[in-house]
């Protein structure tokens, strides 16, 4: 995927909730982030609800062989991913889970889907995946493996169960300061440790932080 200098957008792939009253479109949280930051966020949203329509938007925004270079959406180096979610895994298709058993999409299907069919490794450098979702990560093994496995410099999300107002509350803040992060410095694991650091410890965030379950997965806590 090629890099922008400072590639602090946000690519959004969010499920089409079947209750919109109680998990709103990201939508509306995305253009407020634009329009209240000092360094605008831009972004990209696209609403799926098919494993198929996943698939195709990672590609483009990994930047896949099959898909031309204009579409390659290098300055956006934040994935946000809003689905249902469970321990290593999402749920696509909104509500369903729950009403007909919906199998969930795990970690490596979709570090598969930003894989070329040659197998080579993505250059997913300097970006972060972020999971707008319940527990993904609360399976810390399967989320560091899939970290490795992209070149991802980290995964951000939730290790427990999650309410959406309470989620989009933190990630106002979250999103603000990691975009701010990568369209200033280096991401790497001290600059993601730092940024978690303050996540959990400051006062303004902390609360919240902590009560989600919020962590960012990077290199350095993979070799502790």
């Amino acid at each position: 995927m090629p890099k922008s200098k400072n590639p602090h957008g946000i690519f959004c792939l969010e499920t089409i909730w079947f209750d919109e009253r109680s998990n709103p479109s990201t939508r509306s949280l995305l253009e407020l982030l634009y329009a209240a930051s000092d360094i605008p966020i831009p972004f990209v949203y696209r609403d799926i609800s098919t494993f198929e329509e996943l698939d195709f938007c990672l590609g483009r925004w990994m930047g896949r062989s099959m898909y031309k270079k204009d579409y390659q959406l290098g300055d956006f180096g934040i994935l946000y991913l809003g689905f249902h979610g469970s321990p290593g895994e999402v749920y696509v298709e909104g509500d369903l889970r729950s009403r007909y058993g919906e199998d969930g999409v795990n970690l490596n299907e979709i570090a598969e889907s930003l894989i070329d069919k040659e197998n080579i490794r993505p250059d997913c450098s300097g970006t972060v995946v972020h999971f707008s979702s319940c527990s993904v990560l609360g399976a810390p093994s399967k989320a560091e493996e899939f970290m490795e496995r992209i070149g991802a410099a980290g995964v951000s999300g939730y290790k427990r169960r999650v309410e959406s107002t309470n989620v989009w509350a933190f990630e106002l803040m979250y999103l603000i300061e990691l975009s701010h992060l990568m369209a200033t410095k280096n991401v790497n694991a001290g600059t993601l440790g730092t940024l978690l650091k303050k996540l959990k410890s400051k006062p303004e965030y902390a609360g919240l932080a902590n009560s989600l379950g919020f962590t960012i997965i990077h290199k350095k806590s993979v070799e502790q």
